[in-house]
């Protein structure tokens, strides 16, 4: 179960910016035929996410095998649809239906792992949100 300040830290602007930027750096690692565990913890290991980086590359390798292809990540301020998806989706807002492109098995897994990844960010996000405000 979580609470109200958890709630808060996985909405916060914060978070979700870093959520943002933890998808992009995936993308540009994946592209780069690079490890992307290893440029995710460069770029966010210092934020407090080091745990929650193996859950970011599976919710996202799903998401690409749920949609049959590529992540499509903006720039910028502006966010991409599929950006735009995933927030949504970890904010707990309703979204359209997903056109996907896998088995029942592999949709099934990609909503496991949104939903892990809301625990994470409010386990993880809500402990440091609590630190700060001791």
């Amino acid at each position: 179960m979580t609470d109200n300040s958890s709630l808060i830290a996985r909405q916060s602007p914060a978070a979700l910016y870093l959520f943002l930027d933890a998808m992009r750096c995936w993308g540009a690692a994946r592209r780069a035929g690079q490890p992307a565990l290893v440029r995710l913890h460069a770029r966010l290991g210092r934020h407090g996410w080091a745990q929650l980086l193996p859950a970011i590359d599976s919710l996202l390798d799903l998401s690409e095998a749920m949609l049959g292809r590529r992540l499509r990540l903006g720039r910028g301020p502006a966010l991409s649809d599929d950006e735009n998806m995933l927030i949504n989706l970890l904010q707990g807002r309703p979204i359209a239906p997903i056109v996907h492109q896998c088995s029942d098995a592999v949709a099934c897994a990609f909503c496991s792992a949104v939903r892990s990844m809301q625990i994470l960010m409010d386990m993880e996000l809500g402990r440091t949100e609590q630190k700060r405000a001791a």
